[in-house]
């Protein structure tokens, strides 16, 4: 059935019902693209670290225009915005309870480009972003230890030489075609509100309808790698393990995914030049600059600074020996711009923690606010993220093992109650999360994976 505001709490037994009968949850947000608003190019990068991506979508602003009005137009508004912020506040501590249950469930969510859905949910329901990126990680594997991304499964060995275009929308359009078996379902007596023959794309809930049938359909078309072939692969099946954890990267010309379980891809960018020039210069100027060194590819960082990425590496330095007596531009390694980079960013930590220790004598604790105040006041922010296609490789092998189903814990209303209503700063909500990890070994909660045998049919590489 169909859950809204509406009716959300009187049926928030069978949200649960739901949750602990479900074998997955296909999670959309619809939020808008890293795109959106001005300034673009200083938004995403081809270049960009994982540190760096995860900054900008953390960071990214509303852009808010202000008109001039009267002072009863004012006091109006005012009482409206209040208003709204009061029922938005009360509907997600109220809808806070779902996310928590369906985190302690230890159950797969799936998502398809999924890092935005993923930050906010962390974001909103839990505690605000963490300011680095492996502490983000860590929250994360805590809240949801398991995450599937299918844009970056159809990006990969065995689907990428057979799907063309990772769209949600064509994707699902492929996935009916052969090889492969697209599942049959059944909508409930009176609630036709989903049929894929008349597509609602954009909608959040049709969206996490067909991510979710996307999803069975690829995991199925992995059991025919097996002898003899598998028709139906679970959500729990050991084939789609090497997929876990791994949420795809948009607009990244050579990190297709961010790790959440590790370390992240480090590519050589031996043959990446940082460019900084007059803040006229267009595109067709650094193609003029560099027409001497062949194919070249362009990632503009902002007005006046580019990455300059050239098809030989052996001709890296003779490009940086060019701008040594060059007035208006300045070439220099990757490497190099990042060593630079490195020690500011040292530098900046060094004094802030100078300024902090001279300033703690004097500074008075702040009272701590309501968690769900906490995660209102932080709501000011918005994440950002659209799409692109990355290649990869997996290796196949013949052998699948089975797993065995675990013993879930049941989440009284009480527990949950109890999270969202205690004063909680940030560093209270790490602990939370840590606790949560800790429970979730100590239940091993249904649909856990065993980390005594791990998979051997496919493998998402550490390179690319």
């Amino acid at each position: 059935m169909e859950i809204i505001r509406s009716n959300f709490k009187s049926n928030l037994h069978k949200v649960y019902q739901a949750i602990e009968e479900a074998d997955f949850f296909a999670i959309d947000g619809e939020f808008s693209g890293i795109s959106d608003g001005p300034s673009v190019s200083a938004l995403t990068n081809g270049f960009d670290t994982p540190e760096e991506r995860y900054q900008k979508l953390k960071k990214k602003e509303r852009y808010i225009v202000i008109s001039k009005v009267d002072e009863e137009e004012r006091k109006r508004r005012e009482q409206q915005k209040h208003a709204k912020e009061q029922e938005e506040l009360n509907d997600a501590v109220g809808f806070s309870r779902v996310i928590h249950a369906i985190a302690n469930s230890g159950k797969l969510v799936i998502g398809h480009n999924m890092l935005l859905d993923v930050m906010h949910t962390v974001h909103q329901f839990y505690c605000p972003l963490p300011v680095d990126l492996n502490e983000f990680k860590e929250m994360t594997a805590c809240v949801f230890p398991r995450l599937l991304d299918t844009k970056l499964m159809a990006s990969t060995q065995p689907f990428k030489d057979i799907i063309n275009n990772t769209s949600l929308a064509e994707l699902e359009k492929r996935l009916k075609e052969t090889p492969f078996n697209p599942p049959k379902v059944e909508s409930a007596q009176g609630f036709p509100s989903y049929d894929t023959a008349s597509e609602q794309l954009h909608e959040a809930g049709y969206d996490a309808y067909i991510t979710g049938l996307c999803f069975i359909s690829m995991a199925n078309y992995l059991g025919s790698f097996l002898s003899p072939p598998k028709i139906h692969v679970s959500a729990r099946s050991k084939l789609i393990e090497p997929f876990f954890n791994k949420l795809f990267l948009m607009r990244v010309m050579d990190i297709p995914y961010l790790n959440l379980e590790g370390p992240d891809l480090e590519p050589k960018r031996d043959h990446v030049l940082h460019v900084t020039f007059p803040k006229e210069w267009k595109t067709s100027d650094l193609y003029q600059l560099f027409s001497a060194f062949g194919n070249i590819q362009i990632s503009w960082i902002d007005d006046t600074s580019a990455f300059v990425s050239l098809s030989q590496p052996e001709q890296v330095q003779i490009a940086v020996n060019t701008s040594k007596y060059a007035e208006s531009y300045r070439i220099q390694t990757y490497a190099e711009y990042m060593r630079k980079k490195q020690e500011e960013k040292q530098i900046k930590r060094k004094w802030m923690e100078d300024g902090w220790k001279d300033a703690d004598s004097k500074r008075l604790n702040p009272q701590c606010l309501p968690y769900a105040l906490q995660n209102h006041y932080y709501s000011n922010n918005s994440f950002t993220a659209p799409s692109t296609v990355g290649k990869r490789n997996l290796s196949p092998s013949q052998e699948e093992a089975g797993l065995e189903d675990g013993v879930s814990g049941e989440i009284s209303d009480a527990e949950l109650e109890q999270t969202n209503s205690c004063a909680e700063p940030l560093s209270e909500g790490r602990k939370k999360a840590k606790k949560l990890k800790r429970m979730k070994k100590e239940l091993s909660p249904a649909g856990s994976i065993s980390t005594n045998s791990p998979a051997t049919l496919f493998e998402v590489p550490d390179t690319w």
